[in-house]
């Protein structure tokens, strides 16, 4: 039995190196290739979507959800792991590190519960959160920013992620969705104004999975073009201002491998140092343990940091709580 234990312990650390020593060598986990040959599948409705690995070996997944998950999945979602998640070991279940888990892949869950409010209701509900994120001291403090900043390369677009379902109308929740798509609005006319955009529109577009057709409606009113994934990050270039906050996905080292945009407004990318790897052990009320998972949904990554070196930066003052904790990045002249 300790042999046992000592061979997977050998395993995990012969595993993790392998991905850590892969990771190094710039081979990226998001190629831009891939994600463009996946959205052509999905297009396409085949039923079998090929995706190829870190390995480079191709894997296959049904578009239907298998027998062995339908009781808890109705669709499948593009799943996207980040360094950390590839590399780092549970404390209670190690062995689930050995899984031939792949940067980008196929996974299967239940489709968001459509909206049950009334488009007219939504509608109402963000136009009063406008108003009030409009006279808030955020927004204020973003326009100042955004008017201040020194801003090199051309923008013509901005992407946004993650930004949730404006169908929740009650609650701090609802606030904060409705707050970040009415930012989007603010920073295009902000960015217009500085004359950034070479005269062309600045378009805006928004990928989040959770939207739904009342979603889609009040978006489309808006101006805001919604993307379903992976077309997001295909759409963004060197003049697009990527908006994310805290999303489900690791989209800061997505974008780090797909294409460095213009500008970012993301979560603060922290130092390595200050970064927190410890496993938070819990234990239930029921005397059961459970762990919190030391890095988030969006972690940074030794790319993310070297990419946001060749961006000026600014913390954005957020004292209406709408975004957490946030940083502007402007690209400086190439």
């Amino acid at each position: 039995m300790a042999r046992d234990g000592k061979a997977l312990a050998v395993a995990i650390r012969e595993r993790v190196g392998h991905i850590n020593r892969l990771y190094r060598s710039g081979k990226p986990l998001f190629p831009r290739e891939l994600l463009a040959d996946l959205d052509r599948q999905i297009d396409d409705g085949t039923e079998e979507i090929h995706v190829v690995d870190l390995e480079g070996v191709g894997q296959t997944y049904s578009r239907s959800v298998p027998g062995w998950c339908t009781d808890f999945a109705n669709t499948y979602r593009i799943s996207y792991h980040s360094i950390q998640s590839l590399t780092c070991v549970h404390p209670s279940f190690p062995e689930l590190i050995l899984r031939d888990r792949a940067p980008v892949s196929i996974g299967y869950t239940s489709a968001w519960e459509p909206c049950k409010t009334t488009l007219d209701d939504v509608r109402d509900v963000f136009l009063a959160n406008r108003q009030a994120w409009r006279t808030s001291a955020t927004c204020q403090g973003l326009l100042q920013y955004l008017s201040s900043l020194e801003i090199q390369p051309r923008i013509t677009k901005i992407v946004c992620f993650g930004l949730g379902s404006f169908g929740a109308i009650n609650g701090c929740h609802s606030t904060r969705c409705h707050a970040q798509h009415a930012a989007i609005e603010t920073i295009a006319t902000a960015l217009t104004r500085r004359g950034v955009s070479g005269g062309h529109e600045i378009q805006c577009f928004a990928q989040d999975p959770a939207y739904d057709s009342v979603d889609h409606a009040l978006l489309r009113e808006l101006g805001i073009y919604l993307l379903d994934d992976p077309k997001g990050f295909l759409e963004i270039d060197e003049e697009t201002l990527v908006f994310s906050v805290s999303p489900n996905v690791p989209v800061k080292q997505i974008v780090a491998d797909v294409q460095w945009p213009a500008a970012m407004i993301w979560n603060t990318v922290i130092a390595e140092e200050k970064e927190d790897t410890r496993w938070v052990k819990r234990t239930e009320e029921n005397g059961g343990i459970s762990w919190m998972c030391p890095f988030t949904t969006d972690p940074d990554s030794m790319r993310v940091r070297s990419m946001v070196k060749e961006y000026s930066q600014e913390t954005l003052r957020d004292p209406n709580e709408y975004f957490g904790d946030l940083t502007i990045y402007m690209r400086g002249p190439a």
